[in-house]
Parts: structure tokens; C-alpha cells; sequence
């Protein structure tokens, strides 16, 4: 389960450590169209309220993960991502059980962020296209840049409209679905559990107080 916490918002990382990258003339004018459709500007706003509050050193751990936890509720749809992860166990879980959940999926979420954002830093970020998926949904099209000159990673976002508000669903790095990665981890440890929801609870509370690795 701590490899898909770990990457989950990969691409949020990314966007988050620094601007859209230089690109050659056909790049930059994809960017360009890109970003004036709502979902390519949103995903590009998103970047830029991050990008400030990494950039403002006077900010303490607590209150930078403060920012980025108000930045992931306004930008990702974490409620869809949580419970698309978990599966059918969401419906038999108790209220109180649902409720837990959803804290520790969020928490965790900001715990992995916070502990990994170095590793991002001189990496490159822009925005490619824009592609229409259905009535609800868009797909932002994007690439990570490498210093080391090596193929960039290309980063897809689903987005998606909910009366008017956009929000984030998923993000897939390499034609890999980490909402669905991070899905087969959580059924794994539920599956192995009888079905029980709690063990689940139990691990992600360790990870939070950090008694129980969230690396490799």
C-alpha cells in the first residue's frame, strides 16, 4: 500500500515544485491552447498555488502542510478518489468506519506529499493538451521534464465537472492508473482480512504515526 501512497499524486508533485518548462514552438503553442480551456487552466492554476507556497520560505512545516491540505480540497475530488479506492467495502463500512477512512486517506495523502516533495526539485512541468473524455470528464494531457535530458514522463489528469466545480478523480503516470493501483492495494489488505474493513483502518494508522513504513 505505501508504493501507491507514495505516487498517487505524482503528478501533483511535480506541478507543484515548478512552472511550465520552455518548450519548442510546437510545445509551447499546445500549452498555450491548452491552458485557455477550463480544465487546462485549472490543472495550471492548481501548479501555481503551489508552486507559491513552496516558494515562501517564511512558512513553517505545519503551516505549508496546512496550504497544500486546503490546495488538494479545493483542487483534488478526494472524496470520488477515496471511495472509488476502497471499493464495495465502502458500502458496508459503518458511518464511523466511512468517516475515519476518509480522514486517514487524506491525512496520508499529505504525509506522502510533505516527505517526498525533494525529490522533485529541477524537474520540469508543462501542460501538453486538453482531450475530452465525456459530458463530465476531461483528460489534461502533461509532461515531467528531466534534467538529465532523459524522455520526459507524461502525466494524465482526469477531470472532472460536478455542477460547475472541477476537481481531479485521477492522475495516470505512464498509462498507469494510480487510483486503480492504489485500489488493488487497498483490496488486497481488505481480501486478506475477511472482508473486514478495520485492519485496513488499523495499517493506515500506523503509517500516519509512522510506526509502519509508507516507503518502499
Amino acid at each position: 500500500m505505501a508504493v501507491a501512497l507514495r505516487l498517487i499524486l505524482l503528478g501533483f508533485f511535480a506541478v507543484a515544485l515548478v512552472s511550465p518548462a520552455h518548450a519548442d514552438p510546437a510545445v509551447a503553442q499546445g500549452h498555450e491552447q491548452a491552458v485557455k480551456l477550463p480544465a487546462g487552466k485549472f490543472v495550471q492554476d492548481l501548479g501555481d498555488r503551489a508552486i507559491a507556497v513552496i516558494a515562501d520560505q517564511d512558512l513553517s512545516r505545519d503551516q505549508r502542510s496546512d496550504k497544500f491540505r486546503q490546495i488538494l480540497q479545493d483542487s483534488f475530488d478526494l472524496l470520488t478518489i477515496g471511495r472509488f479506492v476502497i471499493g464495495r467495502s465502502w458500502n458496508s463500512a459503518t458511518q464511523d468506519e466511512q468517516k475515519e477512512y476518509m480522514h486517514l486517506f487524506q491525512e496520508l495523502v499529505i504525509k506522502s506529499y510533505g516527505d517526498r516533495m525533494a525529490i522533485y526539485t529541477g524537474e520540469g512541468f508543462r501542460v501538453t493538451g486538453v482531450r475530452p473524455e465525456s459530458e463530465k470528464d476531461t483528460v489534461v494531457l502533461s509532461e515531467i521534464t528531466h534534467p538529465d535530458g532523459s524522455e520526459p514522463t507524461t502525466i494524465d489528469w482526469r477531470v472532472r465537472d460536478r455542477a460547475g466545480k472541477l476537481g481531479v478523480i485521477d492522475v495516470v503516470v505512464e498509462g498507469v492508473s494510480l487510483s486503480v493501483t492504489q485500489r488493488q492495494e487497498y483490496a488486497s489488505v481488505i481480501q486478506r482480512n475477511g472482508g473486514k474493513i478495520e485492519p485496513l483502518l488499523a495499517l493506515m494508522r500506523q503509517q500516519l504515526a509512522g510506526t509502519e513504513p509508507t516507503g518502499d
